[in-house]
């Protein structure tokens, strides 16, 4: 290895805070691992890591699997065995039995068949993580079988808890609103005007850690390298070993990312595809822009439905790539219950008020491009029909739509009817904002599915306050700073967290195991694309949030 490497990566860690712990070589690749200066996991009282991987995508694979094969096989068992009971509940599961192990059964069933559509640079890369496994431990807990449940059955798990098929053939007396899925995800661009010239991604993605993901988590830089004539960009992804996407990412070219889970009827169990975290690499990997990264979603298979948040740092432009499945016709209008089809746009309207139509499963919602208030005029028929027939306390308030409006002007306020409404759109002068709610009027109407509403009756009113939530946190400080700065990007990404406005938002998740700290369910980000730095905050809300500089460790 050339001695000028060893010195840059030495050199790029020490200036992170990160002091190098082990590097290696590795046919067509290397990889290092660094451990924080300061940084603990309050709970395991464990270094934050960092790790550095170059090559093949099989030697980065192989490389990950040396140097991180007890955080990999935590994941790959514990992680893999309780994410179904945390993403689901046990109240629910327990209700009824026989659904654990018949969901086992098919996660893995259905993640084989899934598995086979992803492409072979992930394959490659899985099979070089599984033997870089066995050949540091060679009675390690990992199997291909467990690395690939974890990189995929999540996917799997959600499509079938949006879709409700087998729920209702193997236990049609379960209920969809008993089930309580983990929807906490928020996103946010602002760029331009709104960041005084800067550009700041932020994200906070909440969702079940497992019980183990929390101490696992991790930033991974990979300096990819692939087939001749093919563009590869080197990139920070966070994530955990063993889990080969992100949940939030950035490249070299300023093009960062993240995932927001977001319930609709348009999924397809039985052809999962690329989704999520796997998809979300991709598009860092292999989108040097905005349209590069877009173009990785519209061309590639998916079968569920997810909410890509996508910011460019070089263009200054943003969107949400609103996804479900990848057919090539979608039809909104196919997924509502017919009693509501009079009080919703037919195909004559919907043609005639496009905003970002569905092509190929994919709606982008661009930043700037203003959202057509005509859509609103329905809501008023809707939430008179869901007032009279579902709940009778739901209000519309006054000023409910406008920029700068409320639907629920508090936490617990609960005046959505369900999913069967046009929600607005809170963007505006350089900023987008991205939850866990489809805004597209016909990734909308997908989203109205009755089994899709029902599950997510218990989160509608959550996701709507949080959206306009933050779109008021963004307005405040733009209109008090003049613009966001990097600090203020990250008090907005943590809006939530215990020590900010609303201390009781998290008051039920796990603490540490002497009671003092709150477990953070996910995991949060700011990438500043400018300088393209990436800091995140996980583990515990009392330990500190660590960063890197993508630029330091590339050669």
């Amino acid at each position: 290895m050339a001695e000028e490497s060893i010195a840059r990566l030495v050199s790029a860690f020490d200036a992170d805070g990160f002091t190098l712990k082990k590097l290696i070589t590795v046919d067509q690749g290397l990889g290092a691992v660094a451990a924080h200066k300061t940084a603990v996991n309050y709970d395991t009282r464990k270094k934050k890591l960092c790790y550095y991987l170059e090559g093949t995508p099989y030697a980065r694979g192989y490389a990950m699997g040396l140097l991180a094969e007890p955080r990999v096989s935590e994941m790959a068992t514990e992680f893999t065995d309780n994410v179904v009971f945390d993403f689901l509940g046990v109240e629910f599961l327990s209700k009824y039995p026989l659904l654990p192990k018949l969901l086992v059964s098919v996660l893995f069933e259905f993640s084989e068949s899934a598995w086979l559509m992803q492409p072979s640079s992930i394959h490659e890369e899985v099979q070089g993580l599984y033997d870089g496994c066995v050949k540091a431990n060679a009675k390690t807990k990992v199997t291909m079988q467990r690395l690939v449940v974890m990189n995929v059955a999540f996917d799997v798990l959600c499509a079938i808890a949006y879709t409700g098929e087998l729920f209702r053939e193997h236990v049609p007396q379960a209920k969809p609103e008993e089930l309580r899925l983990s929807m906490m995800c928020n996103a946010f661009s602002a760029f331009r005007s709104a960041a005084g010239g800067g550009h700041y991604f932020a994200r906070d993605f909440m969702f079940s850690t497992g019980g183990v993901f929390q101490n696992n988590f991790a930033h991974i830089i990979s300096v990819p390298q692939g087939r001749a004539g093919t563009a590869l960009y080197p990139l920070v992804s966070l994530a955990a070993p063993g889990i080969v996407g992100s949940i939030c990412a950035m490249n070299a070219r300023g093009v960062a990312g993240g995932i927001n889970m977001s319930p609709s009827g348009n999924c397809d169990p039985g052809s999962i595809g690329t989704n999520s975290m796997l998809l979300l690499r991709e598009c860092a990997m292999r989108g040097g822009s905005l349209e590069g990264a877009v173009s990785v979603i519209k061309n590639t298979t998916r079968g569920v439905s997810w909410n890509y948040a996508l910011s460019d740092g070089a263009a200054d432009t943003a969107c949400a790539a609103e996804a479900g499945a990848s057919w090539e016709h979608t039809d909104g209008l196919s997924y509502p219950a017919k009693e509501l089809l009079t009080l919703l746009p037919d195909r004559v309207f919907l043609n005639a008020h496009p905003f970002f139509p569905i092509k190929k499963g994919l709606a982008l919602r661009m930043a700037g491009v203003p959202y057509p208030d005509a859509y609103f005029r329905f809501n008023g028929g809707l939430w008179e029909w869901y007032k009279k027939e579902r709940d009778k306390h739901v209000a519309l308030l006054p000023g409910a739509f406008l920029p700068n409006g409320f639907i629920n002007p508090t936490p617990k306020d609960k005046n959505c009817p369900s999913n069967f409404y046009f929600a607005p759109e809170r963007t505006y002068n350089d900023v987008l904002i991205t939850g866990n709610h489809f805004i597209s009027p016909e990734m909308r109407l997908c989203a109205m599915k009755p089994w899709t509403a029902r599950i997510t009756l218990s989160n509608t009113n959550d996701i709507q306050w949080r959206y306009d939530e933050l779109n008021r946190q963004l307005r405040q400080t733009i209109a008090q700073q003049g613009s966001v700065n990097y600090a203020s990007a990250k008090r907005i990404a943590e809006f939530l967290a215990p020590y900010g406005q609303f201390p009781q938002y998290y008051a039920k998740n796990p603490k540490s195991r002497d009671g003092k700290a709150t477990r953070i369910e996910g995991c949060a980000s700011v990438c500043d694309l400018k300088a393209v730095t990436m800091e995140s905050h996980y583990g515990y809300y009392a330990d500190e949030w660590v960063k890197t500089t993508l630029k330091r460790y590339l050669p």
